[in-house]
């Protein structure tokens, strides 16, 4: 049996008024990651980081400070987000 590639998912804390900004740039770069809003009004988000694709992801997060109000990461959580 292979064994399963996992990615990575950090957390972030972001103005909740970028969070659908945030969303629609990882949503057109799809297989980079994808964004699960966490707490909409704490403006908590999640990346769901694609294994092969972390260095892009840090480069987008990097870019995409100069156009929101604050991305400031929170932690790296496991992959275990079904279990809330």
């Amino acid at each position: 049996m292979r064994e399963l590639i996992k990615g990575r998912n950090l957390v972030y804390r972001v103005n909740p008024k970028d969070i659908a900004f945030i969303n629609a740039i990882f949503e057109w770069y799809h297989e980079v990651a994808t964004v699960r809003t966490r707490n909409p009004k704490e403006g908590l988000i999640e990346l769901w980081i694609a294994p092969d694709f972390f260095d892009e992801a840090m480069k987008a997060v990097e870019h995409l400070k100069n156009f929101v109000d604050k991305m400031e990461f929170i932690e790296e959580v496991g992959d275990n987000w079904w279990k809330e």
